[in-house]
């Protein structure tokens, strides 16, 4: 596999980037549009490899958010790096078989948001 990255999966690693656990600053040299998908996950999840296996080498987690389904379904995004360039994006499953597509853009939550989401809910309920 070789393709260019898609429109959803430029906004998606955008997303991640504007909601990071590090400085990016180096990671943001580099447009995300300019991305190539190499390859994905043999386990059936929708994680993108921008980077062969061998070229991975010692990762720097970025980022690591949530994405909620309009099912109701929940998936875990984690996009790594290294030496200023994106190399992985990791989506995995909170529920079973939740990691096999990529979500959009508006299906993306912070940790935080999550919990205040479900705060809310209980607070209500109550």
């Amino acid at each position: 596999m070789d393709r260019a990255i898609s429109p959803n999966e430029v906004k998606v690693v955008n997303w991640l980037l504007n909601h990071t656990l590090v400085d990016v600053t180096t990671y943001r040299l580099r447009a995300v549009e300019e991305l190539r998908v190499v390859g994905g996950c043999g386990c059936g999840c929708a994680s993108l490899y921008f980077k062969p296996q061998e070229q991975r080498g010692s990762l720097q987690m970025l980022a690591d958010e949530l994405a909620v389904y309009p099912d109701g379904q929940q998936a875990g995004l984690i996009l790594w790096g290294r030496e200023g360039e994106i190399v992985w994006l990791e989506i995995y499953d909170c529920q079973p078989e939740s990691s096999h597509r990529v979500p959009d853009v508006s299906n993306l939550c912070t940790w935080d948001e999550f919990g205040c989401r479900d705060l809310e809910r209980s607070k209500r309920l109550h």
